[in-house]
């Protein structure tokens, strides 16, 4: 009986049976195995293709150095925009850099950046001082002050219209002012400027931008201003295009810096 059961179970594992038997054994576990690798590979290779970083181009900056021919306002306060217009600039800010106030305005202040026109907001901590630019190690200065102001305490310059062809330049609550400087941008000639009593011109240099033409005069002043409305000057010119004050610069006795600013309907006078 029991060689019966031994030759049936030596009959039945033949070694054929047992090597296909492994066969198929080894077919049910290593195929499965082999395709979630595949999969698994397939998978990385695209998860990395994804993942490849986006190279950025150099900086294309300007052959030619930047140049500021004007920032659109000589004033302002903390937060408020200003524009300076110019040339060369770039189209995009890579590692450029802007200075208002004599401080470098921060990347998240810069508005606008193209490669004529700048926009940028007045950062925290600035103070009355300069206006620049530098672009690849270059660098270009406004040739003013941007004057921060309070205007409790600032003096107050405009324009007033008489007629069609005349006006007046004038100040408002300028205590102390003894000399200064105001550019004054025009369109049509000849546009002059004559100085009221007790006023000196030491000098009156007209000049041309990209914007048009100026006419930049320093004075003096024989009696330091009162707190009330003082004339400075008188204007004459065609009636033909605006005319506007695009830089006003005043000094007290000690040839210290006063605030100064003007407001929207006084800086200029259309025909």
């Amino acid at each position: 009986m029991q060689e019966n059961i031994y030759e049936r179970i030596h009959q039945t594992l033949t070694w054929k049976r047992i090597i296909a038997f492994n066969l198929v054994l080894f077919l049910v576990l290593i195929v499965p195995i082999s395709v979630r690798l595949a999969q698994d590979s397939t998978e990385n290779r695209s998860s990395a293709a994804e993942e490849i970083p986006v190279v950025i181009p150099p900086p294309n900056y300007p052959a030619v150095a930047p140049s500021i021919d004007r920032v659109n306002t000589f004033f302002g306060k903390t937060g408020d925009t200003i524009v300076i217009l110019g040339a060369n600039y770039g189209d995009y800010q890579w590692g450029s850099r802007i200075y208002v106030g004599n401080i470098e305005a921060p990347k998240e202040s810069v508005v606008r950046w193209s490669n004529n026109i700048l926009e940028v907001k007045i950062p925290d901590g600035a103070r009355t001082g300069g206006v620049w630019v530098v672009v690849n190690s270059k660098e270009a200065r406004w040739n003013g002050s941007l004057l921060l102001y309070d205007v409790a305490r600032s003096a107050q310059i405009g324009l007033q219209k008489i007629t069609n062809n005349t006006g007046r330049l004038y100040l408002i609550n300028a205590t102390g002012t003894k000399s200064g400087m105001v550019e004054i941008s025009y369109v049509s000639e000849p546009f002059s400027l004559i100085p009221q009593q007790g006023v000196t011109f030491i000098s009156q240099e007209p000049s041309t931008d990209s914007l048009g033409k100026k006419l930049k005069v320093s004075f003096e002043i024989e009696i330091p201003l009162p707190s009330t409305r003082s004339v400075l000057a008188e204007y004459n010119y065609p009636g033909l295009g605006n005319i506007e004050i695009i830089r006003a610069e005043l000094y007290d006795t000690n040839r210290r810096l006063l605030p100064i600013f003007s407001d929207p309907l006084s800086i200029k006078v259309k025909p």
